[in-house]
């Protein structure tokens, strides 16, 4: 007798969407217990940024939005519709376990409306909501409209939760004001990816790479990317760039023209380790409230990184050895110059040999997360 699960997110392959990727992974895994049935309820979306080309797995449904424009009002309208067709959608497995992702924003509100009482269910965290509205300062934590979604959001108590560090998940905790049982699931953590045979065209060896490859949004400090800009050594360093996202035009227009800057449209994820130091920033302010994913692909390829953030972040807890830390202050330029004058091949070799020790823990704990995931279905 076949036991169902359900995961419900706003992306999913062939959507190029990391959140959706690592849904994906999960449902391959389940597949090879043959008395598990995934379903996939997602939104038939493209999202911009560098995917995988991946496969989808699983028994997809895919639920048709109302915009995919830029227009922040109509984006919020379009969240709140989403949220609703997909927890709707969701109630129809009366039987089944839920996994409800935080994407789309306030999905984990319409659990708690729309998920009948008795139904098992599981949050899965990837950035969460509403505090990412607050921190942008889209709406005040002080706005009637923002406290009434977060209690609504955080009166629903999971039944586990899924989260992307040890830090976020006691973050949730305190949130949920319970100590819910957590499972840990880094993004960013994927066996299939193998190397690439071939070298990139911008790759030459006796040279050190630096590079950010990824979304430059609200969560990210492009003043640190700059600062970047400005210091690299061009007859030892380079810095390769390939970014989107919302502050992306910025510092591309800023890097024109400058010495040792190579800016390229992508980095596929199997020629990360080509790239010796891979920077990451995520302000203080979305600390917990996201854990960039492409530090953790990064250290899973074997590179190292430079993060610049808090360092109550779980990019820094969990990846501390294989990288370095830039305090995110008024002499943030000034730490970026002192680190990129000192640089030695003999650091990097130190800290790239902890990434791969890292990795193994990383892939560990995803391991220990989908067997625990398993054990509920069967």
């Amino acid at each position: 007798m076949s036991s169902d699960i359900v995961f419900v997110t706003r992306h999913y392959p062939p959507n190029s969407n990391i959140n959706g990727e690592s849904v994906c992974d999960m449902v391959e895994y389940l597949s090879s217990t043959p008395d598990i049935t995934s379903h996939v309820i997602c939104i038939d979306r493209q999202a911009e940024g560098v995917g995988n080309g991946r496969r989808p797995a699983g028994n997809i449904i895919r639920l048709k939005t109302l915009y995919q424009g830029d227009n922040p009002v109509l984006r919020f309208i379009t969240f709140l519709y989403d949220g609703w067709r997909l927890m709707l959608e969701a109630r129809k497995f009366k039987e089944s376990l839920v996994i409800v992702t935080t994407s789309p924003p306030l999905l984990p509100m319409w659990a708690t409306l729309l998920l009948r009482k008795k139904t098992r269910w599981a949050m899965w965290s990837f950035d969460l909501f509403p505090e990412g509205f607050q921190v942008t300062k889209f709406i005040s934590k002080n706005n009637p409209f923002y406290r009434l979604v977060r209690k609504i959001t955080y009166a629903g108590r999971p039944d586990f939760l899924i989260a992307l560090g040890e830090q976020q998940a006691v973050y949730l905790q305190k949130s949920y004001q319970e100590k819910i049982p957590a499972q840990i699931l880094p993004c960013g953590v994927f066996a299939h990816t193998e190397e690439a045979a071939g070298r990139p065209d911008w790759w030459t060896p006796d040279l050190i790479y630096l590079g950010y490859c990824g979304n430059v949004g609200d969560p990210h400090n492009p003043e640190f990317i700059k600062a970047a800009i400005d210091h690299i050594n061009p007859a030892t360093q380079r810095l390769v760039l390939a970014l989107y996202g919302k502050k992306a035009g910025e510092v591309k227009s800023y890097a024109q023209g400058k010495s040792g800057i190579i800016l390229v449209d992508r980095v596929p994820r199997n020629q990360l380790h080509f790239i010796d130091i891979h920077l990451v920033s995520l302000t203080t302010a979305w600390t917990h409230i996201a854990v960039p994913s492409k530090a953790i692909s990064a250290v899973c390829m074997g590179a190292s990184i430079l993060f610049c953030g808090s360092k109550e972040s779980d990019n820094w807890h969990m990846l501390q050895h294989a990288g370095w830390f830039i305090a995110e202050n008024d002499a943030m330029s000034d730490q970026v110059k002192a680190f990129l004058t000192a640089l030695q091949i003999s650091d990097i070799a130190q800290k790239k040999a902890a990434a791969l020790q890292i990795r193994r823990q990383l892939q560990e704990n995803v391991r220990e997360t989908y067997e625990f995931i398993r054990s509920k279905v069967t």
